[in-house]
This record gives structure tokens, sequence and C-alpha cells, in this order.
């Protein structure tokens, strides 16, 4: 009989649970980085950022479960007394390590059937041991208190890295800076550009075409806006007594800017 086949079978309850406690604080991350980043890294309507955040997690997930399956499991098998194993009893090596974790990664977007295949196999086998011709077995106690502490450790981990490498990313950069000062010095031509349509027609301009017109040269301001501000939003009221522009910086926030006159 095969080394592997002595060993008792991992139950698939305590499977599930090392499951939780490798994959929650993934997914938590995972959300933490999309609200804390995702917001004002889309506001130009680019929606590369979201996916990219996807990818960097799901690519992080499965690079830990690579890492695991080559040292015998990850910690959440190993807090549950689970070890990964060859059929000759021994740890994965690169090759079987990778597909297993490829095939993990398989597993999820198909409803989890992949894991649930664990159910009815004799031996708790999911589909990515079944790929990789490993076995999931018992070799210790579960460390129930050890994984509680793991899992909240975790969440804490995750919590303060996404957090705090999202206020250093979300920090203005001195090109930002710049695109924010250009965009101030765009509405005091806008404000110029005001004072000359109001001397004319004896009240303020209400509209892009009206600017575009007062300036002397529209193709040359039509270029010149799109240089300084995002195309949306840029909100400009007037009358006869004062006005006002709401407009979006090119940095990578879109800071609002404004501007009342006269």
């Amino acid at each position: 009989m095969e080394p592997a086949l002595e060993l008792r079978p991992g139950r698939f309850s305590d499977r599930f649970v090392a499951y939780l406690l490798d994959t929650v604080p993934f997914a938590v991350a995972a959300v933490l980085s999309v609200w804390v980043w995702g917001g004002p890294l889309t506001r130009s309507g680019d929606q590369k950022v979201l996916v990219g955040l996807g990818a960097a997690w799901t690519g992080l997930a499965v690079f830990w479960q690579f890492v695991g399956n080559l040292s015998g499991g990850t910690p959440g098998k190993r807090l549950m007394g689970l070890r990964v194993v060859t059929s000759e009893g021994k740890y994965p090596g690169f090759l079987r390590a990778l597909v297993r974790a490829l095939g993990w990664l398989l597993s999820t977007p198909l409803a989890n059937l992949g894991f649930l295949v664990a159910l009815v196999h004799p031996r708790t086998r999911a589909l990515h041991d079944l790929l990789s011709g490993t076995f999931i077995v018992e070799t210790g106690p579960r460390r129930s208190s050890g994984a509680a502490v793991f899992l909240v450790a975790s969440l804490a981990a995750a919590g303060l890295f996404v957090l705090n490498y999202g206020a250093a990313l979300l920090r203005p950069t001195p090109k930002d800076m710049a695109a924010i000062s250009k965009a101030y010095k765009g509405l005091e031509v806008v404000a110029l550009i005001q004072e000359v349509y109001k001397g004319k027609h004896g009240m303020y301009a209400g509209t892009v075409a009206d600017l575009a017109e007062a300036s002397g040269d529209a193709e040359v301001f039509r270029r010149a806006m799109l240089e300084v501000f995002s195309p949306t939003p840029f909100i400009l009221e007037a009358g006869n007594r004062g006005w006002h522009v709401t407009a979006a910086a090119k940095d990578r926030r879109r800071t609002r800017v404004r501007r009342y006159g006269p």
C-alpha cells in the first residue's frame, strides 16, 4: 500500500476551516483595497484599476497556496493538523505544488465545485488534489486557539497593510501637485476671459463656447482646456453679477478645483 493511503485522510470539515483561515484574510484585504483605492483611482472612468487590484490579490493568493504546497501545507492546514503529501507520503515538488495552486484557483470561479468534489470522494480529495496527484492527510492535533489567533492577526495585518499602503499610494506626488497647480492657473485664465466677455456683452459667459469665442482663438482655447482639465466634470454658471466654475484637475484623483468671480 502506498504511504499516503496508510495515513488518515483529512476530514472535509477540517479542510473547510483551513480554507477559511487561508482565504478570508485575502478576501477582506481585496475588498478593503477596492474600497480604499478603487474609488479615488477610478474617477476618470478607467476600470483598469479595479481589474488590476483583483488580479494582484488573486496572484498573491495563488502564490500563498503554491508556497504552502511546497512546504507541505499552508498555515491554515497546519493549524488544523493537515498536510499536503504525494502518494509516497512526501511533500509535493515544484511542479505538483504549482499544478495544485492553479487547480485551486480553477475551482473557485466554478462555484467552488472543485472543492465540493471532496464531499463525495472516499479520501476527501478535491479537484486540485486529483489534478496534482496529492492527498490531504491528518498528521497532528488541531490547534483551535492557534487558528483563532492566526485568523485575527491575519485580518489585522491585511487591514493595516491596505490602509497604510493606500494612504501612501493616494498621497499626491509632485506630478499630481503640478497638475493641480496647472488647473488653478487655468481657472485664472478663465477669469481673465470672463472679464473680456463682460466688457463686450455686459454679462459673464455662461458656456464654454462663449468663453472660446471671447478668447480670440476658439480652437487653441479648447485644446488648452483639455490639457489642463479633465473633460468631465466642467460646470460653468454665470449671470450679470458673477460666475463660478467647477472643474477636475488631471491628477490621479481628479481633484476638484473651483473659481468664483469676479
